[in-house]
C-alpha cells in the first residue's frame, strides 16, 4: 500500500502516513450482514411469523385432541388477532426501534411488557369484539413460542451488532464528515466503526478552502483537527480507494456533502458500488439511519429536496384526526381531571391549572394549558429551563411529568387549533429569541403547528439546555421533511408507551 500526504483544507502538508492497517479485519459473514440489515419492518414481520405459526399450530392441536372442538374459534381469527395485538404492543413499548437491540436489558424488559400487554389485549378483543373464545393453552403456546424464538433472536442480533460493527469509510474531511464523526463517536459507536477518511485533493480541496474563507463553512482549529484525526484518520487517496476498500473490508461509504458534485468523487463512488458497498452522502446517511437532520449541513439544496410546504391533503386530514382524537381523549380522561386537580391542591398551594405563553405556527404566540407541576414561585427569578431532579417540581408534579398526565389540558389547545397532536414541542418566547440567535434554521420549527407529542419527544425526551435544543432541532427538521399520516400514527402509538415506561 503506497504512502501519501495528509493535507489540510488550506493545502499545507501535515504528515506522511501509510494507508495499510496493521491487521486486515476479516470480512463479515452473510449472517452478520443479515443481522445488521434487519429493519424495524423486518422485526415486525418476524414476530408475525412466530406468533401466527405458534397460534395456528396450537389451535390445530386442540382441535385434533378434543371431540368438543366447536367451542374453539377460527384459528385464522385467533392468529390474526394475537399477531396484531402483540405487534401493536411492541410499537407502544418501542420494541422495534433500532436502539432497542443495542441493550440486553431493553430487549428483555420491552419484550416482556409487549407479551403481557399484547396477550391480554388479544384475548380481550376476541371476547369483546368477535364474541369468540380461545383456549388459554393457545395463549400459553404463543408466550412460550415468542420467548423461545423471538427474544433469543433479538439477543443474538444484539451480540452480532455490538461485536461486528459496520465498517464505515468517509470520503473527504470537510465539516459534514467532521460532524458525522462526532455524532457516531458520541451516540452510535456501538454500531459503526469509522475506519478513516479518503483524502480528496486539488479542485475539491480548493472549493472547501474557498468556502471557509467566505465564512460559508466553519474554520477548524488545530486541536479540533487533532481530535478528528484520532477519530477518523486519513487512510488513502481517491486514486487508491479500491485498495482501501479491500484492506479494511469496508461495508459502507459516506461522501461529504461538500463533494457530491465533484466528478472524481463520482468515479470513486462507482468503484465502491462495484464492490457491493453501500454509498450515501452525509445528509442521506444521517437522515436514514439516525432519524435526524444535521442542522449544520443544511444547504439550499436540502430545502429544494425537502418540499416542506406542499403536502397535498395532509394538513386537512391531520386536522380532522387531531380534533377527533382530542375530543375522544377529553371524554376518556374526564374522570381523571378532578382527581389530578385535587391531588395538586393537596400537595401544594396554588391553582391546579397552569397557563403559559408559547410560540406556535408562523411564530404566533398562544396560551398553552397544563396541570401545574411546580411551585407557584418557581420563576420568581426569571424564566429558566427545567432540570433533572428540579427542586421546583412538586411531589405530585414529578409523577405527572413522568406519566405526561400534566399535558392532558393541552387537548383543549388541540381543539382550538393552537396545536396539533403531533409536531415540534412549542417553546417559550424568551427561549425562542435566544435559540434563534445561536441555532441555525431554528425558525423552521414554526412552519408547522406545534404538537402534543412529536418525533423529537419520543427520541430525545425533554431538554433543559441549548445542546438539548440543538439535538431536538435535528429531529424536528427530520419530521418536517418526512411528516405524513403514517408517521403521525406511529408517533402517537409510541407515545402511549411513555405512560408505562415514563416520559422524563
Amino acid at each position: 500500500m503506497p504512502t501519501f500526504l495528509s493535507i489540510r483544507t488550506d493545502g499545507v502538508p501535515l504528515a506522511t502516513r501509510r494507508a495499510a492497517p496493521p491487521v486486515p479485519p476479516q470480512p463479515r459473514t452473510f449472517g452478520q450482514r443479515f443481522m445488521h440489515s434487519m429493519s424495524p419492518s423486518a422485526w415486525v414481520f418476524l414476530d408475525w411469523l412466530i406468533i401466527g405459526a405458534t397460534a395456528s399450530a396450537a389451535c390445530m392441536l386442540l382441535v385434533l385432541g378434543t371431540t368438543g372442538y366447536q367451542w374453539i374459534a377460527n384459528p385464522w381469527l385467533i392468529s390474526g388477532t394475537l399477531c396484531t395485538s402483540i405487534t401493536m404492543a411492541g410499537l407502544v413499548f418501542g420494541l422495534y426501534e433500532r436502539r432497542t437491540v443495542l441493550a440486553r436489558s431493553r430487549i428483555l424488559v420491552r419484550a416482556t411488557l409487549t407479551l403481557v400487554l399484547g396477550t391480554v389485549l388479544g384475548f380481550a378483543c376476541l371476547s369483546l369484539f368477535f364474541y369468540a373464545a380461545a383456549s388459554r393453552w393457545v395463549g400459553l403456546a404463543v408466550v412460550l413460542g415468542y420467548a423461545l424464538v423471538a427474544i433469543p433472536a433479538r439477543l443474538l442480533a444484539h451480540e452480532v451488532i455490538t461485536t461486528t460493527r459496520v465498517r464505515l469509510l468517509c470520503i473527504g474531511d470537510g465539516p459534514s464528515i467532521r460532524k458525522l464523526a462526532t455524532i457516531l463517536g458520541a451516540v452510535h459507536r456501538r454500531v459503526y466503526e469509522i475506519v478513516g477518511h479518503i483524502e480528496v485533493r486539488q479542485g475539491a480541496q480548493r472549493l472547501v478552502a474557498a468556502a471557509v474563507d467566505r465564512g460559508a463553512l466553519p474554520r477548524f482549529e488545530a486541536d479540533e483537527h487533532s481530535e478528528f484525526s484520532a477519530a477518523c484518520p486519513c487512510v488513502g487517496t481517491l486514486e487508491h480507494i479500491a485498495d482501501v476498500l479491500s484492506a479494511y473490508s469496508v461495508d459502507e461509504v459516506v461522501v461529504g456533502s461538500e463533494l457530491v458534485f465533484d466528478g472524481r468523487v463520482g468515479r470513486a463512488v462507482a468503484s465502491c458500488l462495484e464492490r457491493r458497498c453501500r454509498v450515501t452522502d452525509q445528509n442521506t446517511f444521517v437522515e436514514k439511519w439516525l432519524g435526524e437532520v444535521p442542522v449544520e449541513s443544511i444547504t439550499a439544496e436540502w430545502f429544494l429536496r425537502a418540499d416542506v410546504q406542499n403536502r397535498g391533503n395532509y394538513e386537512a386530514v391531520s386536522r380532522l384526526m387531531s380534533v377527533a382524537v382530542a375530543a375522544l381523549g377529553l371524554v376518556l380522561s374526564a374522570p381523571l381531571w378532578p382527581l389530578i386537580a385535587l391531588a395538586i391542591r393537596l400537595d401544594s398551594r396554588g391553582p391546579a391549572f397552569f397557563r403559559q405563553i408559547r410560540v406556535g405556527q408562523g411564530g404566533r404566540c398562544f396560551r398553552m394549558y397544563k396541570f401545574r407541576t411546580m411551585r407557584c414561585d418557581a420563576e420568581k427569578d426569571g424564566a429558566r429551563w427545567a432540570q433533572p431532579n428540579d427542586s421546583r417540581v412538586t411531589r405530585v408534579g414529578r409523577w405527572l411529568r413522568r406519566s405526561r398526565l400534566d399535558e392532558l389540558p393541552q387537548l383543549l389547545n388541540v381543539l382550538r387549533g393552537d396545536m396539533a397532536l403531533v409536531g415540534p414541542r412549542p417553546e417559550r418566547p424568551e427561549f425562542v429569541h435566544n435559540l434563534e440567535q445561536v441555532l441555525p434554521h431554528y425558525r423552521l420549527r414554526h412552519l408547522t403547528k406545534p404538537g402534543l407529542t412529536g418525533w423529537a419527544q419520543i427520541h430525545h425526551g425533554y431538554g433543559g439546555s441549548v445542546a438539548d435544543a440543538h439535538r431536538k432541532l435535528c429531529f424536528d427538521l427530520y419530521y418536517l421533511k418526512h411528516r405524513s399520516l403514517e408517521m403521525d400514527v406511529a408517533i402517537l402509538i409510541r407515545t402511549l408507551g411513555t405512560f408505562v415506561l415514563g416520559a422524563r
